[in-house]
């Protein structure tokens, strides 16, 4: 009975979070050994976020698209496309930054509300529909440019990505934000005692935050402070962790990824939400062209290459799964961080960039194996009841 309650435990909710953590602990020590305690520097774990601030965005809103069984291979030439028209009207055309933005993120929106028509309204299946995305964008692009890099940026666009919070700054909102999730714990918890679960439960998730929040500081106050492109994917991150998790549109999202015949029958209005879901996915393709713009200081042929690849990776690492109906936000940081912190140690030991990929790949099958293993798990141990 013991062991059964153990594998119970493992298998549910806490427990995928308790496995999920405890390997990137163990990873996260090996990389450490490895590198002779450089990875743990402050200075190094703060060029790592800065590595992972686009994958974070990109893979963000993909989760959402993953969770109600749809995908996207159009996201990294989506985002390299946001990059030309960004590059094109901040460099060529001399506009102001704010309308360089403003019309960048515009066509973001556009491009994840052409997507969303087809796949939402028409009907086209989400990877061919995606497909034909992607060769589009990316044509249009290099076509526009002649796949020829746009630039030097202004030092006032390089700051969106390249630009420091202060340490104090940064303290402050961290602080600020930890506060402000403690009380959202606290709140569901008395509105929805009989569904929360125990206290215990709260206060797991009050000591989680309270733990992030002081590694947050110990490694922002070490160095410059928190990185304008960390900011950014933080917001989005903390967005659509909010969207998946206390709106309508969420929680319908994860019912037409449990079951769409089921959602439909249910009165839920599935092609309206389908194509609401590419529409947020477009302002991700925005976010994260800027991003990356900033970050490149102009516009390249390789801006978001294999991005949408990357950003599937990150989600499936995380818990997000393929067959719809299951994924968190905070399993996509997990996924970031380690995909990340793989490139990362791999460069710091000088490995081949093509060897990268080879153990890329087998951290992605090893996770996928792990959540059908859990998943499986489960299904015995309710059959058994």
């Amino acid at each position: 009975m013991a062991g059964r309650d153990i594998k119970s435990i493992l298998t549910g909710k806490a427990g995928k979070n308790i496995v999920m953590a405890a390997g990137v602990i163990i990873l996260m020590c090996i990389f450490n050994l490895l590198t002779g305690n450089i990875f743990t520097s402050v200075r190094n774990l703060t060029l790592l976020m800065k590595q992972g601030s686009v994958l974070m965005i990109v893979a963000s809103g993909l989760m959402l698209l993953l969770i109600e069984r749809n995908f996207d291979l159009s996201g990294g030439a989506a985002v390299y496309f946001v990059s030309v028209i960004a590059a094109q009207c901040a460099v060529t055309y001399k506009l102001p930054l704010p309308f360089a933005l403003l019309i960048a993120m515009l066509c973001g929106l556009l491009m994840g509300a052409l997507n969303g028509f087809f796949i939402g309204y028409v009907g086209i299946p989400a990877f061919i529909g995606t497909l034909a995305a992607q060769l589009l964008f990316k044509g249009v692009g290099y076509t526009w440019t002649n796949a020829a890099t746009i630039g030097p940026l202004s030092d006032e666009f390089a700051w969106l990505s390249e630009g420091y919070i202060p340490p104090a700054a940064s303290a402050v909102l961290i602080v600020a934000v930890a506060l402000a999730a403690c009380l959202f714990c606290i709140f569901d918890y008395k509105k929805m005692r009989q569904w929360y679960g125990s206290v215990n439960r709260l206060f797991t998730r009050i000591a989680a935050i309270v733990i992030a929040a002081v590694l947050a500081i110990w490694i922002f106050t070490g160095y410059y402070g928190i990185p304008m492109c960390v900011f950014f994917a933080g917001v989005m991150a903390s967005i659509t962790g909010f969207i998946s998790n206390k709106t309508v549109f969420g929680r319908h999202i994860y019912i037409i990824g449990g079951n769409p015949e089921a959602a439909n029958l249910s009165g839920i209005k599935t092609k309206r939400r389908i194509f609401q879901s590419y529409v947020y996915m477009g302002v991700i393709y925005g976010v994260a062209g800027i991003v990356i713009t900033a970050r490149l200081g102009g516009s390249t042929a390789t801006s978001g290459n294999l991005l949408e690849l990357d950003a599937v990776a990150a989600a499936c690492i995380g818990g997000t799964s393929m067959s719809g109906g299951v994924g968190r936000i905070t399993g996509v940081a997990l996924g970031v961080l380690v995909l990340s912190a793989v490139d990362n140690v791999m460069s710091l030991m000088n490995v081949s960039s093509y060897l990268q990929m080879v153990v890329k790949g087998l951290i992605l099958l090893l996770a996928v194996c792990m959540d059908v293993c859990m998943n499986q798990t489960k299904f015995r141990l309710k059959k058994a009841k």
